[in-house]
């Protein structure tokens, strides 16, 4: 995993795992709308959706429930630290939006091509 700069240090995800430390933080859905998140066949194509978390075993019942929403491609970023940057992308998730005319709100997805 690469070093953050200094600027990148915290994760609202790290904090919260800091502030419940007996439970196990994973972060997703910060990348889409919660419209799309709940039903991701309403953008046409195959998008990406994002999992972090220090607890694989904790990552799967979140995968499990993106599944059930019906998100075929789950990429798992590793810790949690990988948070601040799912967390950074919701700021280009909304440039994006209003640059296609949606605003906040904005109804798109991102695909990872591997």
């Amino acid at each position: 995993m690469p070093k953050l700069a200094p600027c990148d240090t915290d994760s609202l995800g790290a904090q919260i795992q800091r502030a419940l430390p007996r439970t196990t933080a994973v972060k997703s859905f910060v990348t889409q709308e919660q419209s799309t998140i709940v039903d991701p066949a309403s953008i046409s194509g195959e998008h990406t959706m994002f999992v972090a978390g220090e607890d694989t075993g904790a990552k799967h019942p979140t995968a499990a429930l993106l599944k059930s929403y019906g998100w075929t491609d789950i990429l798992d970023l590793g810790p949690l630290v990988s948070a601040r940057g799912m967390e950074r992308y919701a700021h280009l998730h909304s440039v994006i939006g209003f640059s296609l005319g949606q605003g906040f709100g904005g109804c798109f997805g991102i695909k990872v091509i591997r």
